[in-house]
Protein backbone atom coordinates (compact mmCIF):
# COMPACT_ATOMS: atom_id res chain seq x y z
CA UNK A 1 0.00 0.00 0.00
CA UNK A 2 1.52 3.35 -0.87
CA UNK A 3 0.31 7.61 -1.36
CA UNK A 4 -1.40 8.18 -4.34
CA UNK A 5 1.14 10.01 -7.03
CA UNK A 6 0.58 12.57 -9.40
CA UNK A 7 1.12 9.76 -12.21
CA UNK A 8 -1.18 7.58 -11.28
CA UNK A 9 -3.89 8.83 -13.13
CA UNK A 10 -4.07 6.35 -16.08
CA UNK A 11 -4.18 3.37 -13.52
CA UNK A 12 -6.90 5.18 -11.49
CA UNK A 13 -8.75 5.11 -14.80
CA UNK A 14 -8.14 1.46 -15.45
CA UNK A 15 -9.16 0.35 -12.03
CA UNK A 16 -12.94 2.24 -12.58
CA UNK A 17 -12.81 0.91 -15.93
CA UNK A 18 -11.85 -2.02 -14.99
CA UNK A 19 -15.13 -2.39 -11.85
CA UNK A 20 -18.28 -3.79 -12.88
CA UNK A 21 -21.39 -1.72 -13.60
CA UNK A 22 -22.35 -2.88 -9.57
CA UNK A 23 -19.09 -1.60 -7.87
CA UNK A 24 -18.97 1.64 -9.51
CA UNK A 25 -22.84 2.10 -8.31
CA UNK A 26 -22.14 1.12 -4.95
CA UNK A 27 -19.08 3.23 -4.17
CA UNK A 28 -20.74 6.32 -6.45
CA UNK A 29 -24.06 6.08 -6.11
CA UNK A 30 -25.06 6.16 -9.66
CA UNK A 31 -23.03 4.95 -12.71
CA UNK A 32 -20.64 7.71 -14.57
CA UNK A 33 -19.33 6.28 -17.52
CA UNK A 34 -16.13 6.99 -17.04
CA UNK A 35 -14.04 8.57 -13.83
CA UNK A 36 -15.59 12.23 -12.91
CA UNK A 37 -12.28 14.36 -13.95
CA UNK A 38 -13.02 16.52 -10.55
CA UNK A 39 -12.78 13.55 -8.42
CA UNK A 40 -9.73 11.91 -9.80
CA UNK A 41 -8.45 15.66 -9.72
CA UNK A 42 -8.36 15.96 -6.14
CA UNK A 43 -7.50 12.68 -5.43
CA UNK A 44 -4.31 13.33 -7.54
CA UNK A 45 -3.52 16.69 -6.47
CA UNK A 46 -1.58 14.52 -3.56
CA UNK A 47 -2.11 17.14 -0.45
CA UNK A 48 -1.86 14.90 1.93
CA UNK A 49 -3.38 17.59 4.87
CA UNK A 50 -6.16 17.49 2.74
CA UNK A 51 -7.01 14.30 1.04
CA UNK A 52 -4.47 11.47 1.88
CA UNK A 53 -5.39 8.92 -0.70
CA UNK A 54 -4.02 5.71 -0.63
CA UNK A 55 -3.64 3.08 -3.26
CA UNK A 56 -2.94 -1.03 -3.18
CA UNK A 57 -1.50 -1.93 -6.73
CA UNK A 58 -0.58 -5.79 -8.27
CA UNK A 59 1.87 -6.29 -10.63
CA UNK A 60 2.96 -2.80 -11.10
CA UNK A 61 2.49 0.48 -10.26
CA UNK A 62 0.37 0.33 -13.83
CA UNK A 63 -2.54 -2.06 -11.92
CA UNK A 64 -4.27 -0.83 -8.78
CA UNK A 65 -6.28 -3.14 -7.25
CA UNK A 66 -7.88 -0.52 -4.99
CA UNK A 67 -7.81 3.01 -3.74
CA UNK A 68 -9.16 4.71 -0.63
CA UNK A 69 -9.53 8.19 -0.39
CA UNK A 70 -11.14 10.82 1.77
CA UNK A 71 -13.18 13.28 -0.01
CA UNK A 72 -11.81 17.27 0.67
CA UNK A 73 -13.88 18.92 3.99
CA UNK A 74 -14.21 22.63 4.79
CA UNK A 75 -12.06 22.55 8.43
CA UNK A 76 -13.60 21.75 11.29
CA UNK A 77 -16.17 19.36 9.25
CA UNK A 78 -15.99 15.34 8.66
CA UNK A 79 -13.75 14.08 6.43
CA UNK A 80 -16.12 11.86 4.05
CA UNK A 81 -14.49 8.30 3.26
CA UNK A 82 -14.64 6.15 -0.15
CA UNK A 83 -13.08 3.01 -1.40
CA UNK A 84 -13.01 1.58 -4.64
CA UNK A 85 -11.55 -1.64 -4.89
CA UNK A 86 -11.45 -3.86 -8.35
CA UNK A 87 -13.83 -6.81 -8.23
CA UNK A 88 -11.46 -9.49 -8.21
CA UNK A 89 -10.22 -7.96 -5.15
CA UNK A 90 -12.96 -7.79 -2.86
CA UNK A 91 -13.35 -9.46 0.74
CA UNK A 92 -9.78 -10.27 0.81
CA UNK A 93 -9.42 -7.01 3.20
CA UNK A 94 -7.71 -4.50 1.26
CA UNK A 95 -10.45 -2.05 1.77
CA UNK A 96 -10.24 -2.54 5.15
CA UNK A 97 -6.14 -2.08 5.21
CA UNK A 98 -6.72 0.92 3.18
CA UNK A 99 -9.32 2.06 5.63
CA UNK A 100 -7.30 1.43 8.67
CA UNK A 101 -4.25 3.19 7.17
CA UNK A 102 -6.02 6.42 6.23
CA UNK A 103 -7.80 6.63 9.64
CA UNK A 104 -4.02 6.15 11.20
CA UNK A 105 -3.22 8.84 9.64
CA UNK A 106 -5.68 11.17 9.65
CA UNK A 107 -5.62 10.89 13.65
CA UNK A 108 -1.78 11.88 13.42
CA UNK A 109 -2.74 15.12 11.39
CA UNK A 110 -5.58 15.87 14.04
CA UNK A 111 -8.68 15.11 12.07
CA UNK A 112 -11.33 14.19 14.62
CA UNK A 113 -14.27 12.96 12.78
CA UNK A 114 -15.25 11.15 9.85
CA UNK A 115 -18.59 10.57 8.09
CA UNK A 116 -19.53 7.98 5.69
CA UNK A 117 -22.44 7.14 3.78
CA UNK A 118 -23.62 3.93 2.02
CA UNK A 119 -26.55 2.94 -0.28
CA UNK A 120 -30.09 1.86 2.05
CA UNK A 121 -29.51 -1.91 2.76
CA UNK A 122 -25.28 -1.61 2.93
CA UNK A 123 -25.32 -0.77 6.85
CA UNK A 124 -22.98 -3.67 8.05
CA UNK A 125 -20.36 -1.74 6.52
CA UNK A 126 -21.43 1.31 9.01
CA UNK A 127 -21.90 -1.48 11.55
CA UNK A 128 -17.88 -2.69 10.67
CA UNK A 129 -16.49 0.68 11.09
CA UNK A 130 -18.42 1.38 14.60
CA UNK A 131 -16.62 -1.95 16.29
CA UNK A 132 -13.81 -0.06 15.93
CA UNK A 133 -14.78 3.81 16.04
CA UNK A 134 -17.05 5.72 18.33
CA UNK A 135 -20.43 6.43 16.19
CA UNK A 136 -21.05 10.31 16.80
CA UNK A 137 -24.29 10.32 14.75
CA UNK A 138 -26.65 9.07 11.80
CA UNK A 139 -29.11 10.61 9.40
CA UNK A 140 -30.98 9.00 6.58
CA UNK A 141 -31.89 11.06 3.43
CA UNK A 142 -32.57 10.15 -0.43
CA UNK A 143 -28.82 9.20 -0.73
CA UNK A 144 -28.29 6.84 1.77
CA UNK A 145 -27.43 6.24 5.56
CA UNK A 146 -24.80 8.66 6.57
CA UNK A 147 -23.00 7.57 9.86
CA UNK A 148 -20.31 10.34 11.27
CA UNK A 149 -17.48 8.72 13.84
CA UNK A 150 -15.42 10.17 16.24
CA UNK A 151 -11.31 9.35 15.69
CA UNK A 152 -10.36 10.79 18.99
CA UNK A 153 -10.40 6.93 20.04
CA UNK A 154 -8.41 4.59 18.78
CA UNK A 155 -11.27 2.39 19.02
CA UNK A 156 -12.94 -0.09 20.43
Amino acid sequence: MESVRPGDGPALRALFAGCSPETVRLRFFGLPRELLRAYADSVLACRPEVHDAVVVHHGDRRRLAGLAAPAEADPGAAAVLGVLVADEWQKQGLGRAMVDELLARARRRGVERISVTVLPGRSRLLDALARRLEPEGSSLDRDGLTRVYRLGRPGR
